[in-house]
């Protein structure tokens, strides 16, 4: 795993990971609802750079998440940085320990019906969550 480039500003081609920790925010058919894209209680939305990592070191990084948090990791939702950009929202490089490719969507409305309405179009944009790997039994 190299951080060559981690601190770099994101541009919005780049894929973002939002790691999905609660299966409410997860549709029967394995699409992703808005409030896996709502900021509350913050106005800053955590997401991860696909930058340099491979599918393992990024769930790697999504269990990690999980485990900080005593929850359980559901799925990853991928959207380009340009989903958020389009709304007036932006995604800054935020490092943090363990996870130098983490970054923050900023830039949210304070009210939450506004919130929501751009969750929607982000989630909507994401489609289906991919599945955490299965454990080797």
């Amino acid at each position: 795993m190299t951080e060559e480039g981690t601190g770099k500003p994101v541009t919005a081609d780049e894929q973002l990971a939002r790691f999905i920790l609660q299966r409410s925010h997860l549709r029967q058919d394995g699409t992703v609802k808005q409030d896996a894209f709502i900021p509350h209680p913050w106005l800053d939305l955590s997401v991860t750079r696909h930058l340099q990592r491979t599918e393992r070191e990024l769930w790697s990084i999504g269990q990690n998440v999980a485990w900080q948090t005593a929850k359980t990791l559901h799925g990853r939702a991928d959207v380009r940085a340009s989903d958020f950009q389009r709304h007036r929202l932006r995604v800054i490089a935020a490092r943090v320990e363990g996870n130098p490719n983490h970054a923050n969507v900023t830039g949210w409305p304070t009210e939450k019906p506004a919130q929501k309405i751009i969750a929607q179009q982000i989630a909507a944009a994401a489609g289906k969550a991919h599945q955490p790997p299965r454990e080797p039994a």
